[in-house]
This record gives structure tokens, sequence and C-alpha cells, in this order.
């Protein structure tokens, strides 16, 4: 009898390691994929758009991507760890909360637009905040069965739509900057890509119909978990987009454009991990932690190094040659995002560790440690960007920021503590030789 629990539970965790190594490619194809168009657009947008137009178009996404994290908060998690997350009435439910929460966050992007135009001493915010506002009530709409995809951990499919997004938002981008080149162009994009997506989740990827549904138990689940992300995902956005509320009203829209472009490509790596974190790692560790928890340290042992071992080496390069890259890219307009990108991917190291363990804490179950540890991290970035400015004003805010997230790590150890998972030989290995790397590369200097 043991033998053949034995034998089911190898069979099972087999299965789940083949989905989740096909799950891995699939985003690691996908996100390569975009990168370089993403890449190839940013270059040809500079062509035709002046660093002004970026660093408008960055406070927006700014406000922008707060939205989007607001109108899905909590019900990805939720869905993917909860035993009722592939039910109809389950489903429903959570598409009525993320409508909800679309409409109130358009509402609230109105309402943010003038005090951001008044900070930014930038008028024209007025008009372009609401207005691409409008997108995160087109999100709302996007079918919850696309998350049902996420916790089979399909994500062929999910991939392909993001590709198909990302390629009609670029090329609307393109064709209005050449004809009409302003910010608009790129709050363009932003709505053909919200659309492209919203029309797919009902049609050739659609699974359970969605309509209107209120269920009392599946809206006390939701709330329940989701009360602790709510608050998580509000500190989340302002950890990962403070800085350029900020940094626009010191340094101005034309210096914020620059940083906006060294900030991009320092996350050009951390961003697919951050993916696989939460769209591999936190549906294989849940389903590890539901079959077979005995084996979940030595499965995230396994995961964590084949991660760092694939997107450390590209960040390491640009915290050595992030000059280089730069000069070798961009005109002379852009060049003094050289240095900023070196200072920031040192940052990225840490928070690119920090991102491989995270998920262990949502998929047992416990936003409210997950909610610590990102409050953590909202208070060191305040502290760094304050401290920073105070003492070397715009570039001590670059490096506040930067030094923020390795202070990050000792209370993540604390949190994830009692789970039995944290793995001190694999993160010194990854920061000692991360130090050494950014020694050699500001130190011998």
């Amino acid at each position: 009898m043991t033998s053949n629990n034995s034998n089911k539970q190898n069979a099972s965790l087999a299965i789940l390691k083949r989905l989740a190594i096909r799950g891995s490619i699939w985003v690691i194809i996908g996100f390569g994929i975009s990168q370089i168009m993403r890449f190839g657009g940013n270059v040809v947008l500079t062509r035709l758009l002046s660093p002004e137009a970026f660093g408008i178009i960055g406070t927006v996404t700014a406000v922008l991507i707060g939205l989007e994290m607001f109108s899905d908060v909590g019900l990805r998690p939720n869905i993917i760890q909860s035993q009722r997350g592939e039910e109809p009435a389950f489903i429903r439910t959570a598409w009525t909360i993320q409508i909800i929460r679309g409409i109130i966050l358009t509402i609230a992007a109105t309402a943010f637009a003038w005090p951001l135009a008044a900070i930014n001493n930038e008028p024209s915010l007025t008009t372009i905040i609401p207005v691409a506002g409008l997108t995160a009530i087109i999100a709302g709409f996007n079918s919850t069965w696309l998350l049902v995809y996420s916790r089979r951990m399909v994500l062929g499919k999910l991939v392909i739509l993001d590709l198909v997004s990302h390629s009609c938002s670029l090329i609307t981008m393109m064709i209005w900057a050449w004809y009409y080149p302003s910010v608009w162009a790129l709050v363009a994009g932003i709505f053909a890509n919200r659309i492209v997506k919203v029309a797919a989740s009902h049609t050739v990827l659609a699974g359970t119909t969605m309509k209107m549904q209120w269920e009392p138990q599946a809206a006390s689940e939701l709330i329940r978990f989701g009360k602790w992300i709510f608050i998580s995902t509000a500190l989340g956005f302002l950890v990962a987009r403070l800085d350029i509320f900020v940094f626009g009203s010191i340094a101005g829209m034309g210096m914020l454009g620059i940083y906006l472009l060294a900030k991009n490509l320092s996350r050009l790596t951390l961003e697919p991990l951050i993916r696989l974190s939460s769209t591999v790692l936190l549906p294989m560790y849940s389903k590890i932690i539901e079959q077979e928890p005995a084996v979940l340290r030595s499965q995230t042992f396994k995961s964590r190094a084949m991660l760092l071992i694939l997107f450390l080496p590209p960040l390491w390069a640009m915290v050595l040659w992030g000059e280089q890259i730069i000069e070798f890219i961009y005109d002379d307009r852009y060049h003094e995002a050289g240095w900023i990108l070196k200072v920031l991917s040192a940052g990225i190291l840490s928070s690119s560790i920090i991102s491989t363990i995270t998920p262990v804490l949502l998929a047992m179950g416990d936003s409210f440690r997950n909610l610590i540890s990102t409050t953590n991290r909202f208070v060191l970035q305040i502290l760094g960007m304050v401290i920073g400015t105070y003492y070397a004003g715009a570039t001590g805010f670059i490096i506040g920021v930067s030094m923020a997230e390795f202070l990050c790590y000792p209370l993540l150890v604390y949190l994830i503590y009692p789970y039995k998972v944290w793995l001190p030989l694999l993160d010194g290995v990854a920061f000692g030789s991360s130090f050494i790397v950014i020694w050699i590369a500001f130190g011998i200097n």
C-alpha cells in the first residue's frame, strides 16, 4: 500500500514537473519575443518622440499599472490556490468584483490627474491620465477564465495572447507617432493592447461563459483572502512606481524619460523572472503543498537555483557595462542613462533573488506575511529616496532606490522561516557573487 502511494506521488510530481518545464519554456520564449519587439519599438519611438514624451507617458503608465494591479487584486492567486478555483460561480463572482474595481479605479485615475499634473508641473496630465484611465474599465471586463489557464499551468495560449496584444499595441504606437508625433501615440497603443485582450478572452480563449453573479460564499472567500492582497498590491504598486512620481518632480520630465529608459532596461531580466514566479512557481508550489508538502524544500531549491543561474548573469553584464550598452544603442540625448542603468541593475540583483522566494507565502495562503514583506520594501524604498536625495540630490535618489532592495532580504528570511524553505547556502552564493560584480563595477575605480 505504501509502495502504491509512493508511486502515485512520484507520478504526480513528474506530471507537475513536466507542466512547470513546459510553462517555463512558454513564458521565456514569449517574454523573449515580446522584449525584442519592445526593444525594437523603443528604438524606433525614441527617434520619433522626445524624452519629454517618454517622461509624461512614464507617469501615465505608472498610474495605469496601478489600476491594472488593483483591477485584479487578489483574484489571480486566490483562483490558483483555492479548491473552488474552477467552479463557475466562483469565477463569475470574481469577474463581477473585477468589473467593479475597474470602474472605481477609472474614477480614481481622474481624481489623481490634477494633483499629479501640479506636482510634475505638466498640465497635459490633467487630460491624458483620465483618458488613459478608461483602459482600467476595459481590463476589468477580461474574462477570469484566463486565470484558470494559469491555475492549470497551461500557459501557451496566454503567452500567444500577450504577444498578439503587444504587437497590435506596438504597431498602433509607431503608425500614430509617424503621422502625429506626440504622447497620444503611446496612449493609443495602450488602448489597442487592452481591447485585443478583452476581446480574445471572451471569444477564442473563452471557457466558462461570463455573466454577472454574486455568490455570498465565493465573495466571502475572495474578499477574506484578498483584503491583505489589496493592501499589498497597493504598496507593491507604490514600490514599483513611486520613484517615477517623485523623480519627475525632482529632475523634470526630460531627465525622468532618461531615468525610465535605464529603469526599463534594468528590468529586462527581472520582469520575466517575476512572471515565471507568478505563473509557474506559484501554481507549482500550491500543488506541491496540496499533494506532497514534504518535498517543498527540495523542489524550491531546484527551481530557484535554475532560475538564478539563468537570470543573474545578464544583470551582472548590465552592472559591468551599462554605459557601453546605452552608448551603443541610443543617440547622445540618452547617454546619461548609462550610469543610471549600472546603479539600478545592481539593486535589481537583490530583487531577482527575492522574487523567487515570495511565491511561497501566497502558495501557503499566507497573504498577511506577504503584506508585511511588501510593506517593509515600501518603507525602505521611501527611506532610500529621502536620505539619498537629502545628501546627493537626483544622484543620491537613484542610489538610495537601488540600495533599498538589498535591505529587504533579512525580514523576508524571518517571514518564510516557519515554512522551512529558507536556503541560506543558495542565497549566500547568489548574493556573494553579485557583490563581487558590484565591487568590480564600482569599487575598483
